[in-house]
């Protein structure tokens, strides 16, 4: 149990990652949106993406090649509010 809350708290404890949970608050995203919104490119923001599935934040599903993120469930979307993580409303430069 303590190794989960460890990984999930780690997990949030990088800017980029916190920036992808924000943003996914607010609406579910395709892994290809968030090189633009971070600013980092594709490989960078895959890797920043297993993180936060790997601690259980984000689930995705398949949508043709495409992988759309979105939080895990209600209760992890709590859980994050909880702890203080904003919805950022405009998180990406076509807004």
């Amino acid at each position: 149990m303590i190794h989960e809350k460890a990984r999930f708290f780690n997990s949030l404890g990088d800017e980029t990652r916190l920036m992808i949970v924000s943003c996914l608050l607010t609406q579910d995203k395709c892994a290809c949106d968030f090189a633009s919104i971070t600013n980092k490119d594709q490989t960078t923001t895959s890797r920043h993406l297993k993180v936060l599935f790997e601690a259980g934040i984000v689930d995705f599903e398949k949508e043709g090649r495409n992988r759309i993120y979105k939080i895990k469930n209600e209760e992890m979307r709590q859980m994050l509010l909880n702890c203080g993580v904003e919805k950022l409303e405009c998180c990406c430069k076509e807004c």
